[in-house]
């Protein structure tokens, strides 16, 4: 007999915060001191109707919601793209979460390769994720704008619950907060990737994961993106508690934990952290 357990996985699926609950309340503070200044006296009728309409008016405000410290991926064509592209579908699935993928850079050459790929291995969204007020703007404004997009395969999953990637396109056209997607954009040279990314600005970007073999390459790259700090080569979720606090005090250090190198350095006048898997880099 064949006994059926419950199951025990754990939800990863990450939902963004709301940024304007404070702001909302301060409003409303401000509102009541003022009506202090004039009529003091209010009918309860007139009280009960006022209760009744706040929800309704809740109900109509967009609210806004927070990143969570979105990362950007960097692919070249001497990079492992098996490893990049396990770390792009779970940014995919689960758009929402910390330090998840929300750009995409990908060297030309390889672009028909990993368009093909990604959407074999993409799954129907959590109902938590495609249900979402940012998902859905963004759908509207891709229905609008129509860019090119990467979807699911239309006999796995339906248009409204895909990972989409979309080409071309910055988060800002879609949305003024997490949208729930990943933009792509395509580039030929190290020098024209630290140029294409600035398309995204204001996107809060907070780390950068190259993926790319040749040292050279990594190095120039991270020497010409001045707006970042945080650059994993060849890795993508990784602790950052040995380097954090050297990085906070301002100081030079480089260490090995946990099989990654770590290290703190200005280069152009910018202080980085650079972290990447030990022997893997330098290897070649």
């Amino acid at each position: 007999m064949v006994q059926i357990l419950p199951s025990v996985a754990v939800s990863t699926i990450t939902l963004p915060d709301i940024v304007e609950a404070d702001l909302k309340q301060e409003v409303k503070t401000d509102e009541t001191i003022e009506s202090e200044g004039g009529d003091e006296e209010q009918s309860e009728m007139e009280a009960e109707l006022e209760a009744e309409e706040e929800p309704e008016e809740s109900e109509n405000i967009d609210e806004k919601y927070a990143w969570n410290a979105p990362c950007m991926m960097v692919i070249f064509s001497d990079g492992d793209l098996n490893c990049a592209l396990h770390h792009l579908v779970e940014s995919l699935q689960d758009p929402f979460a910390l330090d998840a993928v929300a750009v995409l850079l990908v060297q030309e050459s390889l672009v028909e390769e990993l368009e093909c790929r990604v959407v074999t291995l993409m799954k129907p969204l959590d109902s938590r994720v495609s249900n979402h007020p940012c998902y859905k703007r963004s759908l509207l404004k891709i229905a609008e704008l129509k860019p090119k997009t990467i979807v699911g395969p239309s006999d796995i999953v339906m248009p409204d619950a895909t990972p989409i990637l979309v080409r071309d396109i910055p988060h800002k056209f879609l949305s003024e907060g997490p949208t729930g997607i990943i933009t792509m954009h395509i580039f030929r040279t190290p020098f024209e990737a630290t140029r294409i990314y600035r398309k995204e600005y204001p996107l809060p970007i907070a780390s950068v994961s190259i993926w790319n073999e040749r040292v050279s390459s990594v190095y120039e790259v991270v020497g010409m993106m001045n707006f970042f700090d945080t650059f994993k080569v060849n890795c993508f979720r990784v602790d950052m508690e040995p380097i954090k606090r050297t990085f906070e005090l301002r100081k030079y250090s480089a260490c090995m934990k946990r099989g990654y190198h770590y290290e703190t350095l200005l280069i152009n006048g910018h202080r980085k952290i650079i972290i990447f898997p030990v022997g893997t880099i330098f290897g070649n």
